[in-house]
């Protein structure tokens, strides 16, 4: 690549900025990154992780790592709250053969430090640091962290998750010329489920479900799922439907609220021999959260641009939402990487077309996926007779084969890294 002052700076350092750091690395980019905690801490729960994903970590040559830790997922069975399997299903073998890769869960602390170990400018990784605020001047854009530091770079990417400064501080410099834009930014999001999101040892003595397995369970209104993605671990889940509320008056969950669900719903069976109660009483880390949803009208200001949960966030059920930040790095990047080719140190102009650009590609793939994905939380929790009536007597019905070719059409939509060789599948 030219000779280039360019530099993104990122704020947040969990899977999409570290994943986007080891991207522009890859690239020749000149990038740093401030992340306010410990960088891959021993925190939340599981990473699914989808053929298109793995494509993309390949190119990164993260998934020789990963693979080694992982099983990949192929038999899924669905039963009702009686216990009883109404769909016992290998579509995730199908799957796997289709598209040359598997579906993955993983400790989500492991897909991180995987992802760090291979970024080779390590110094340009700023743990516990937090940006609090930044300024544009020009063709310049300079942040300012809470050890009062500055730091001067081309375009900032907000990463920093659905509790975003970043969007905080962007909303605050969009209030004055449009209120309803920068109140969109502050509470665009919903969440109307709530989830236990869990880590649990593979039974005591005996295993609860073995290895490379999948169990759906659907309630009247709540739903569980457990699945055995690495030897020894069940990542699992419980959502439970609660009332409609509005970012960010989104409860913030104790312990205790978490033990109360478990009280409430901890004698429902997940899968064959084993409870909810089994699970917890066997956990290795659980939290209670809301799954937040919703895609936001403004994505950019100035030389400003937010990606991954900061700006669409989708309920977890169907393993979509971190798949579709894995997109839309690859789009960001393969627009960016031309860009600085042709351009080496582009104009104010060239920069709202390149998230211009992004935008218009990777928009159209966030209404669908949160629309799939919120579709599929309720379809398992059963909130309407007519979704109760589908899980029950359609979906069964539909073969496995046909299943997988409609994932394989979705999957097939997904990018890849275009300035990087694309890796032979599996």
């Amino acid at each position: 690549m030219a000779a280039s002052k360019f530099k993104v700076l990122i704020a947040g350092g969990s899977v999409v900025g570290l994943t986007l750091a080891l991207a522009l690395e890859k690239a020749g980019i000149d990038w740093e990154l401030f992340e306010k905690g410990e960088i891959a801490p021993q925190l939340g729960a599981s990473f699914g992780l989808h053929p298109p994903s793995l494509r993309i970590l390949d190119q990164l040559g993260v998934w020789d790592d990963l693979k080694r830790i992982v099983v990949p997922l192929e038999h899924r069975q669905h039963m009702d709250g009686n216990n009883r399997c109404f769909e016992d299903s290998h579509v995730l073998r199908d799957i796997h053969n289709m598209l040359g890769r598997p579906i993955v869960f993983a400790e989500r602390c492991k897909v991180i430090q995987f992802i760090y170990n291979h970024i080779q400018n390590k110094d340009r990784v700023h743990s516990c640091t937090t940006v609090v605020g930044y300024e544009e001047t020009g063709d310049t854009i300079t942040i300012r962290t809470d050890k009062g530091r500055l730091c001067q770079g081309s375009i900032l990417i907000g990463a920093d998750g659905i509790h975003s400064h970043i969007r905080t501080v962007m909303a605050e410099k969009i209030r004055p010329a449009n209120p309803a834009l920068a109140q969109d930014l502050l509470e665009g999001f919903t969440s109307e489920y709530n989830a236990i999101f869990a880590i649990s040892h593979n039974g005591k003595t005996t295993p609860f479900m073995p290895d490379g397995t999948v169990h759906n369970v659907y309630y009247d209104y709540y739903s569980a799922v457990a699945a055995t993605g690495e030897p020894g671990s069940i990542f699992w889940f419980l959502f439970v439907k609660s009332s409609k509320t509005k970012y960010p008056r989104c409860p913030r969950f104790t312990e205790t609220d978490a033990q109360d669900l478990i009280d409430r719903y901890g004698d429902s069976t997940i899968g064959p021999g084993y409870t909810v109660r089994d699970l917890w009483e066997t956990r290795v880390k659980a939290s209670l959260v809301p799954m937040e949803e919703g895609v936001l009208k403004q994505w950019r200001n100035g030389r400003v641009l937010l990606m991954g949960d900061s700006v669409h966030k989708t309920t977890v059920n169907a393993g979509l939402g971190g798949n579709l930040a894995y997109e839309g790095i690859a789009r960001f990047t393969n627009l960016l990487v031309p860009l600085l080719q042709k351009t080496p140190n582009p104009s104010t102009a060239d920069i709202t077309e390149l998230f211009l650009g992004f935008e218009r590609l990777h928009r159209p793939r966030a209404d669908l996926v949160g629309k799939i994905s919120g579709q599929i939380t309720r379809y398992e929790a059963q909130d309407t007779v007519l979704l109760k009536f589908a899980s029950r007597y359609i979906a069964p019905w539909v073969s496995d084969w046909t299943k997988a070719s409609l994932y394989a059409s979705f999957a097939q939509g997904a990018p890849w890294l275009e300035y990087l060789p694309l890796p032979s599948e599996e």
